[in-house]
């Protein structure tokens, strides 16, 4: 172990080596184009893009079926991949090689079992997924929608699965949590989950087009996506982490510091300010 970590120290010096002023100047104009990293103080900017150059020399960007994949998109990817790691290191991924990019969206086989026990198989159109012990597929169209303050961000959502694959192999969402975390994780985050699949729930079961209906899917804080299972529940929170803050804060405040402590970031206080309607507070 104490082999690979100096061989991965060196490695790591000579990625970083190449990366010049000029480099450094090209990705710092792409960083000052995303919004979501608005407010990031310049050594936070700067170990931000070390850590996206590194990054992209650590995994292959594979483009799939005629993906026009750019040098911009690549250096926004990595920026983007960067920051839920910019004070966990890029280890915290765990070990995977490729992300591969599709022009559109694209479909998948999927298999699950559902709360009953049985089992489904079909097809699925996906923006992106990440495969356990697998690369990271991503879409070129869903790409332009991300890096905004407005709770999406496919890069941060799928490479979310992948930390928390990091602990174990699969994505249950319980990542490599330090010890002193665990205890208010395994309580407060079955919580929010359950709280976050009666809030769908009620929203889905309203009649369409109520007034109900409105006011159920209003006051759901957190993309809906996240009552699916427990590993979509972490990856949205991570993504409204770091893309509204202060709606994951609303819905589930425990859940926001506990991963603020653990990713060592409080997005909050460079987000865009805003305040939910008195009648669309939650219950």
């Amino acid at each position: 172990m104490a082999m690979f970590t100096i061989f991965s120290n060196w490695r790591r010096q000579r990625q970083l080596a190449r990366f010049d002023p000029e480099r450094r100047a090209r990705w710092q104009q792409n960083l000052d184009a995303l919004p979501i990293l608005d407010g990031l103080g310049r050594d936070q900017q700067s170990r931000l893009m070390a850590l996206g150059w590194c990054f992209l020399h650590d995994k292959r960007f594979t483009p799939v079926m005629d993906a026009a994949l750019t040098d911009d998109h690549c250096i926004d990817i990595a920026l983007m991949a960067a920051l839920p790691v910019l004070n966990l290191g890029l280890e915290a991924y765990g070990v995977f090689h490729e992300l591969l990019i599709y022009p559109e969206e694209f479909v998948s086989d999927r298999h699950y079992v559902d709360d009953q026990g049985i089992e489904h198989q079909g097809m699925e159109t996906l923006s992106g997924e990440a495969w356990e012990q697998g690369p990271v597929l991503l879409s070129l169209s869903e790409l332009g929608y991300s890096g905004h303050w407005n709770g999406y961000n496919l890069v941060i959502h799928e490479l979310a699965h992948k930390l928390d694959m990091a602990n174990g192999g699969i994505a249950d969402g319980l990542p490599a949590l330090p010890a002193p975390l665990r205890p208010g994780w395994l309580e407060a985050f079955p919580k929010a989950f359950a709280s976050q699949r009666r809030l769908v729930s009620r929203a889905q079961s309203a009649p369409a087009g109520s007034p109900e209906a409105a006011l159920a899917w209003n006051t759901l804080w957190v993309d809906p996506y996240g009552a699916e299972n427990e590993a979509e529940f972490f990856a949205v929170c991570i993504e409204a982490f770091f893309t509204d803050p202060i709606a994951l804060h609303l819905a589930y405040p425990e859940l926001y510091h506990l991963l603020s402590r653990f990713l060592g970031q409080n997005p909050m206080v460079r987000a865009p300010q805003w305040q939910p309607l008195p009648h669309l507070c939650p219950r």
